[in-house]
């Protein structure tokens, strides 16, 4: 996908494996409420793995050995040493496809790749004294390394896996045994019976309902014509749609009944001028669709208050609650769920 406009913002162009690419893409397409394969790399990036780097949270050695070699060099074919890949330029581009990616600035990247490279020789010293299984190669971590790391991590969790792979101790589950050969096989070799039991890609996008033109199930959201704007607005301010923001809310909002009930019910009884009464005739509001999943734990969650006491909210006030509670929240627990995380998008299974 071509990324947006972002005027100042500066761009690299990085290469990835064209598996890893193509997860990402699905990711985008499961409507987690990300824009394009670069959106979600940025946000990866600055609120995932960078800070998890900074921190000391990822194992150095296996990041560099999945994101260097003859299956992931830089666009030169040269290797992070300076050395010439073993793969060359011909035939390292043919096993990559390359992505324009523009940040705000790189300088995070530029901090991260220097915390791994400093890691990274600091594991080679200890070796060197306290001696150990497997050789690590030194060589310095780059711009792009870091970059497919993230790519590498998203597109692992997306075919099964675990979430934040470099910081797994399981990562050999998936990665296979040869964690420090900076050419290590391509682990693109994942098969559904590595999944964890019970756990569907969660890539996959609502299938299209017979008779409907798209997935999910329509609900409606009775709030003002001010109110709609107001989410329309955040929305955009966060790279997002008032749609995206309102299933978020929802699914907040039901778990916020599964774990709190009382706490859920005083936030869909509060008035609100945000709200409005359907209008006589008027079948529909600011219409959302929501997984089928989704929509049946938000029944659930309706049923589960109506049985308890303090009130009797309807389907209507709750979803009114959860637009409210989309426009209200803070930014920081609107933005996109980040790959992984426990509220993304669910699927119609």
């Amino acid at each position: 996908m071509p990324d947006e406009k972002f005027g100042s913002k500066e761009g690299r162009l990085i290469y990835l494996r064209p598996a890893d690419e193509k997860e990402l893409g699905r990711v985008v397409a499961a409507r987690g409420g990300y824009k394009s394969v670069p959106h979600l790399l940025r946000e990866y990036l600055s609120r995932s793995l960078i800070p998890r780097i900074r921190e000391g949270r990822c194992f150095p050695g296996r990041l560099l050995a999945e994101t260097t070699g003859r299956a992931s060099s830089g666009a030169s074919g040269k290797s992070p040493t300076g050395g010439k890949s073993p793969a060359g330029d011909s035939a390292g581009n043919q096993s990559r496809t390359k992505l324009q990616l523009r940040l705000e600035s790189w300088a995070p990247v530029e901090a991260a790749t220097k915390a791994l490279t400093g890691a990274l020789r600091r594991l080679e010293e200890r070796r060197a004294r306290e001696g150990g299984a497997g050789a690590l190669p030194f060589c310095r971590c780059g711009e792009a390394e870091v970059v497919r790391a993230a790519a590498r991590e998203i597109a692992t969790w997306s075919r099964g896996g675990p979430p934040e792979l470099f910081s797994q101790e399981s990562a050999s589950d998936w990665l296979g045994p040869r964690l420090e050969s900076p050419n290590v096989e391509d682990p693109n070799r994942e098969t559904p019976s590595q999944r964890e039991p019970g756990r569907e890609p969660p890539y996959q996008v609502l299938p299209i309902l017979p008779g409907r033109e798209r997935g999910g199930k329509p609900v409606q959201y009775y709030i003002t014509e001010s109110a709609k704007k107001r989410l329309k607005s955040k929305g955009a301010q966060l790279g997002q749609t008032g749609s995206d923001l309102a299933r978020r809310a929802t699914r907040m909002l039901t778990r916020r009944v599964e774990e709190a009930p009382a706490e859920a019910l005083r936030h869909i009884t509060e008035d609100s001028s945000l709200y409005r009464e359907p209008r006589e005739g008027e079948t529909s509001g600011f219409q959302v669709y929501l997984a089928v999943k989704t929509k049946r734990r938000a029944e659930r969650a309706v049923a589960r208050l109506r049985r308890g006491p303090g009130g009797r909210p309807d389907q209507k006030s709750f979803l009114q609650a959860a637009a409210r509670l989309a426009i209200e929240a803070p930014d920081e627990e609107m933005r996109p769920p980040l790959p992984g995380a426990r509220d993304w998008p669910e699927t119609n299974d």
